[in-house]
């Protein structure tokens, strides 16, 4: 492997500090990354996997703000703090709005240009969670349960059906959940899933959890499906199947029209989130293998092992564009791989330490490092 030198240009802004050139890299693929730039945004690490709207990349360490720096340059365009605090995964973005769940149970959405708000409402509970955007509708799950709350597993989380417009709340559904996963979509078919308290469950691991399949106009319920698998961590939904993994190691198949279970199929190890096109959907477990899935028959496609020693597994969702995955490991290598066959093209080992995934946009990879600085990989190869 060869070492490069550290090449250094430090331009100050308020509230972030950029870095221009190179950083200290250790790769095994000559040319396949080049640091763009990288720009410190706090002192503390950053949950939020970098969020991408209009020429922005946003990112939000611990206890805030959320800042919108450059895809480019890598410059501070401006930063939001709100009085209230917010948490620092409730991020999501389209077009050019920003919406932002906020501590004490609002919700707020911002304009994308300079960070200002465009409306905020009151939900009575928290979100925590990336929300659904889907046309002109933001879907947003709630939670009584997760960092920084009180714990206490009452009954009740709701999914919002909010018009992305005016902030004007469309219906809300409520369920006997304490906790709800990002929704998702398929059609006329809003799906979400969360945790409840069973009191007969008795077991280690796992636990209740209840999916939802909901009418997306009026919040009708079209059915449910109710396990022991513990809280699922991500929904991916096709015409014909629903998706996901959940606390046990497992993922899962569910009849996108009844709810049925199709299938079944053992991970290997815990996995944080996954990520899906067409009838495949891609994950990577703590065992370092990385999974190519049939949605319609839980059967793999491929299996890639990463190496580089134990645990070195992927960071939430690996990022789909066009036939390559894209993903950053527990110890900060970057991989691409060809989503059809498995085959690795190149990876590159970073000299950072990180705790969320990339976000891949015009050429660039973008990832957030454990001390709060945000960097831009351009894409060579």
């Amino acid at each position: 492997m060869l070492k490069f030198p550290a090449i250094f240009l430090t331009l100050a802004f308020t509230g972030a500090v950029i870095t221009l050139g190179s950083q200290p890299t250790y790769a095994n693929e000559d040319g396949a990354l080049e640091l763009a730039w990288s720009t410190s945004i706090g002192d503390s690490y950053i949950s939020l996997v970098p969020v991408i709207v209009d020429d922005k990349v946003l990112g939000a360490v611990s206890d805030g703000p959320l800042t919108a720096l450059n895809t480019t340059t890598g410059k501070l365009e401006w930063t939001y703090d709100p009085k209230e605090g917010m948490w620092n995964r409730g991020v999501s973005a389209e077009g050019k709005q920003v919406f932002v769940g906020l501590r004490g149970g609002k919700f707020a959405a911002l304009n994308s240009e300079d960070g200002t708000e465009q409306w905020k409402i009151d939900l009575g509970i928290n979100t925590q969670t990336a929300h659904h955007i889907s046309g002109d509708t933001v879907f947003v799950s709630t939670s009584f349960v997760g960092a920084g709350l009180p714990g206490k597993p009452l009954t009740g989380s709701k999914l919002f059906s909010i018009n992305r417009s005016d902030g004007a709340i469309n219906w809300a559904f409520t369920t006997n959940n304490h906790i709800l996963q990002s929704a998702t979509s398929f059609g006329d078919t809003v799906y979400l899933g969360g945790s409840y308290i069973d009191p007969n469950f008795v077991g280690d691991e796992g636990g209740a959890n209840r999916f939802h399949a909901l009418d997306r106009h009026t919040g009708e319920v079209k059915w449910v499906h109710e396990s022991i698998d513990g809280f699922p961590k991500t929904l991916y939904a096709t015409e014909n199947e629903l998706t996901y993994v959940a606390y046990e190691d497992y993922s899962y198949g569910l009849d996108a029209k009844t709810g049925e279970q199709l299938w079944r199929r053992n991970t290997a190890n815990w996995v944080q989130a996954l990520s899906g096109v067409g009838n495949t959907i891609y994950y990577g477990a703590a065992n370092t293998d990385v999974f190519a899935i049939d949605t319609t028959t839980g059967q793999p496609r491929w299996v890639f092992n990463i190496g580089g020693g134990t645990f070195n597994y992927v960071l939430r969702a690996p990022a789909i564009v066009d036939d390559r995955l894209y993903f950053i490991t527990q110890k900060g290598h970057i991989y691409a791989i060809d989503r059809l066959t498995g085959e690795e093209f190149w990876h590159f080992e970073t000299a950072d330490e990180f705790r969320s995934g990339v976000t891949v946009h015009d050429g660039l990879i973008y990832a957030s490092s454990y001390g709060g600085t945000i960097y831009a990989y351009q894409i060579m190869d």
